[in-house]
């Protein structure tokens, strides 16, 4: 059966393959960014914290700091371990709520921002060879033609194809369920 990965590896793999990931190991943990929306909907609104600097957000997941009354909503959303009581096993469900924080969510689209502009500086302003270089760095394969014609055919008035592309990368199941 299909399992998708736990939030800590999508989020750190959508670093990772964007380019953003701050290897740094160990010290203080970092503190992610709480949208303004869920930290107004908590009732104790003093449990919020100061998001880190960029850079330290960009660190992988295992870093980032948790409160047990204000879970960031994409790992909440996507499962993060009960953080009120102990539990052997993590929960895992499937929701909508869950395909819109991957789709809309701001951290899924800025890791697709990071990735677009990647691709430009690697691979050069070829939407053939991005889209390439793109199924290479986040799936370990090259497209198959029924994948790449209709990315090559995709196309926008704002110039923003690019990053579109990449954020339909970073939702494809291959990308969050492992084989």
């Amino acid at each position: 059966p299909l399992r998708r990965l736990e939030v800590e590896a999508i989020r750190d793999s959508m670093l990772a393959v964007s380019g953003a990931l701050n290897p740094k190991m160990f010290g203080p943990a970092m503190k992610p960014r709480i949208q303004q929306a869920a930290i107004d909907a908590n009732t104790d609104k003093e449990k919020s914290w100061r998001a880190s600097e960029d850079s330290e957000i960009s660190r992988r997941t295992i870093y980032a700091f948790i409160k047990r009354g204000l879970v960031v909503p994409m790992l909440e959303v996507l499962d993060l371990g009960d953080t009120v009581s102990s539990c052997p096993k993590r929960q895992i469900t499937t929701v909508a709520p869950q395909a819109l924080t991957m789709f809309n969510g701001d951290f899924v689209n800025e890791q697709a921002r990071h990735f677009a502009k990647r691709l430009q500086a690697e691979a050069g302003l070829d939407l053939r060879a991005q889209v390439n270089l793109a199924w290479r760095l986040a799936l370990c394969r090259p497209p198959t033609e029924k994948e790449l014609v209709p990315m090559l055919s995709f196309r926008d008035d704002d110039g923003l194809a690019i990053e579109q592309i990449c954020r339909v990368i970073l939702n494809l199941n291959e990308f969050v369920y492992p084989e």
